[in-house]
């Protein structure tokens, strides 16, 4: 079997990272011949990941509209086409209907409710955007993956071969370290200048418990986070780093909005945390309240009370942060693990796609 993946990044990109690329070596040690086409190639991502409006954009997007065109000349010299997450964002799926067209074994994988504007997201693009371009797509796949049941039940409503493959963790590359002393306890959380307002919803009750422990505050991903009286530490995301800068932390927090966006959300930042032993409090809200088992492999809080309830239950007692650190762990490796889901994914592209299957 030949698989092409188009993917919207480059491997710096997470969710291309998480989806595709990942799962590429695995896929080959198993016999699948594999290639990968990014949209956007490496050199040119941060550039564009760091554009703040269309009109800075806009070169990007006709590097990935010419890319795209000369994908479309060897669509048909594979068995699989595998599209991680739609071409053109927002845009009339042209190129998906094409390739379609030329080749009928097209898989969608999406890991986000790319059929929603994301909150406080104010741009053109989505004022004039496309607003079925993902119904259209997935009925035009004759596979359809997400990374979680909310994406499955929307997907249902216009195909019926929907399966569901969570985001998935190298537990060989993501492991435990060996924790430090510290004067003060670590408090963390890996993002992006995107998602940093989700951080920000819990500041209150971060700057309570920086009165009655010993916390420093360590944010990876971003450059531009501040909590008046709360020492906090900021250092941008590397892909070297991200492994060593998650075991520096004692506790992680995976705050998350209760809406339809976030119940999207495929959880990576807890099973980071959580693949290096370190004890996760999430909101409780979306793949949240699948994944963590309250008290028993994580915590769960919505309001700040309870926020400052179970950080302050964690910040308290280390042999706590252990025992749970050592659950959630035991969690990735059971159901989250790259290498339990490759063999997932392998059986689902071998079910729908094999000469026999």
């Amino acid at each position: 079997m030949k698989i092409l993946f188009l993917t919207q990044t480059s491997q710096t990109g997470p969710a291309s990272r998480y989806r595709a690329y990942q799962y590429v070596p695995l896929l080959e040690k198993e016999g699948i011949s594999c290639a990968i086409s990014p949209a956007l190639p490496e050199r040119y991502f941060s550039a564009f990941y760091l554009s703040r409006n269309v009109w800075q954009k806009l070169p990007f997007c006709l590097l990935i509209v010419i890319r795209r065109f000369l994908d479309l000349f060897r669509v048909r010299s594979y068995d699989v086409i595998f599209i991680q997450r739609e071409i053109m964002p927002q845009a009339f799926p042209l190129y998906e209907k094409i390739i379609a067209f030329l080749n009928k074994n097209v898989v969608f994988d999406f890991d986000d409710a790319i059929f929603l504007v994301p909150p406080q997201r104010k741009s053109l693009v989505y004022l004039f955007r496309c607003g079925n371009n993902i119904e259209r797509i997935v009925r035009l796949s004759r596979l359809v993956i997400t990374g979680n049941d909310y994406l499955k039940k929307y997907a249902l409503r216009f195909n019926s071969n929907i399966e569901v493959l969570p985001t998935s963790i190298d537990t060989g590359r993501w492991q435990p370290g060996k924790k430090e002393k510290k004067e003060k306890i670590v408090v963390g959380w890996i993002g992006s200048m995107h998602t940093i307002m989700y951080l920000e919803t819990i500041n209150g009750a971060l700057k309570e418990l920086a009165g009655d422990f010993p916390l420093r505050v360590l944010v990876i991903g971003t450059r531009n986070f501040a909590i008046k009286g709360v020492e906090v530490i900021c250092r941008p995301w590397g892909f070297d780093s991200e492994v060593s800068d998650v075991n520096e932390m004692d506790i992680g927090l995976a705050p998350l909005f209760d809406d339809d966006w976030g119940k999207g959300k495929c959880g990576l930042k807890a099973l980071q945390y959580m693949a290096c032993g370190v004890p996760v409090v999430c909101s409780n809200a979306g793949v949240y309240k699948e994944m963590i088992r309250d008290g028993e492999n994580g915590f769960l809080a919505q309001t700040q009370s309870e926020w400052k309830e179970k950080l302050a239950c964690l910040l308290r007692d280390a042999g706590l942060r252990g025992k749970i650190g050592d659950a959630g762990r035991r969690t990735v490796e059971k159901s989250y693990s790259l290498s339990v889901n490759a063999g997932r994914l392998k059986l689902l592209l071998e079910e729908n796609f094999s000469p026999t299957g």
